[in-house]
């Protein structure tokens, strides 16, 4: 059914935030043990290292705006208005995000950053707009 295109890109964007766990994980223990972070330092989130930080915050911002995407392509789906115009918009904000977690967990360059970041606001804006439009018209 094509309706149910539109979770592949919900899975897409949960599955990278699942993922961020797996190396910032890996870099807490690697301060640690370089001496440049205590434990506690992860148990409070008190004067964490740069190194660590970009995928805390990484994180931290796939709770944020991603909840409205979710809830948009769930009312979309549940109302029947998950059409072509609705999953293209999702792949495009997937693709937005994941492209701004690539950039916040690498170089983490807001020259590169924040256009990723806008460029799904964007999408997600659209989106809700495209959602209540329909949703008027239906």
């Amino acid at each position: 059914m094509e309706a149910d295109l539109i979770f592949w890109p919900m899975i897409l964007l949960a599955l990278a935030t699942i993922w961020i766990y797996v190396p910032m994980s890996r870099v807490r223990v690697r301060t640690v043990k370089e001496g440049k972070a205590k434990p506690g330092t992860y148990r409070l989130l008190q004067d964490e290292p740069e190194e660590s930080l970009k995928f805390s915050n990484a994180i931290r911002n796939q709770y944020e705006s991603p909840v409205l995407f979710y809830a948009v392509c769930l009312a979309a789906y549940v109302t029947g208005l998950a059409g072509p115009v609705m999953i293209v918009l999702a792949f495009a904000y997937a693709a937005a995000k994941l492209l701004h977690v690539w950039f916040q967990t690498t170089e983490n360059r807001l020259s590169r950053r924040r256009p990723a970041f806008m460029l799904s606001y964007l999408i997600l804006t659209i989106m809700w707009i495209v959602f209540a439009v329909q949703l008027v018209l239906y």
